[in-house]
């Protein structure tokens, strides 16, 4: 592909509502001198203990090869690299916009280099929040304490999740005399807790969302992850 096409490319996609709102309008057209991203990676943690009985039920996921990896360690970041691309990026190609050409993020790549599954079913699923407390007690035999509200008082909007410190109080280490129910329960939570401050991490790293635990609820479904992890991050760098 020329440069010059890319060029012209790159001219006729251009989004007025998008690019003013876009790090790159500021700093080329209202010369701004902007900050460095934070990386959204709050890593795996070393509070939330492997258990080796865990892998047959993590293996039927096809997780077993990315939980492996992030359990050991987390790459380091670039944020200085990472910054640089997302001041790049065009959502109308998914694709990063550099002087020598585009380049994009490929389900090839995320396979190599995370190890996620990329064949499979989507991981499509209902994201109705309602009646999750029950639905995740079936699942893993509790939930996060409803908060109280004093009479009079304003209710806060309660996240559909867990805090991690929660999941770590209740769910790191696994009893010793456990059987093979209990055993499923918390392996399931252990692989919530890791792709919710790794694959799917957010902001604020206190929650993991009620839907990636909804997602483990049938250990063989055969999902792309790799997938869903390539789409989930296409929403993420539109977001910065």
């Amino acid at each position: 592909m020329s440069i010059f096409f890319v060029i012209c490319r790159m001219v006729w996609l251009l989004n007025d509502v998008y690019d003013v709102e876009h790090r790159a309008y500021f700093m080329s057209e209202k010369k701004m001198e902007l900050m460095r991203l934070k990386i959204r990676s709050h890593g795996a943690s070393s509070v939330m203990q492997y258990d080796e009985r865990y892998t047959p039920y993590i293996e039927m996921t096809g997780l077993l090869p990315f939980i492996q990896l992030v359990s050991r360690s987390t790459p380091n970041l670039n944020d200085a690299a990472v910054t640089a691309l997302i001041d790049r990026w065009r959502p109308e190609t998914h694709s990063f916009h550099l002087r020598t050409g585009e380049m994009t993020v490929t389900l090839q790549d995320v396979s190599m280099i995370t190890a996620l599954p990329i064949e499979g079913k989507p991981l499509c699923m209902s994201t109705d929040s309602e009646g999750w407390r029950q639905q995740m007690e079936a699942l893993i035999g509790m939930s996060p304490q409803e908060p109280e509200v004093e009479d009079g008082g304003k209710k806060d909007r309660v996240p559909t999740g867990a805090p991690f410190t929660w999941i770590a109080a209740n769910f790191a280490h696994c009893p010793e005399d456990a059987d093979d129910e209990v055993i499923q329960r918390y392996a399931r939570v252990y692989m919530w807790y890791v792709i919710s401050r790794t694959i799917f991490a957010d902001g604020t790293g206190k929650n993991a969302p009620w839907m990636w635990l909804k997602a483990l609820t049938v250990f063989d479904n055969k999902f792309s992850w790799g997938s869903t992890a390539l789409a989930y991050l296409y929403r993420q760098v539109i977001n910065c």
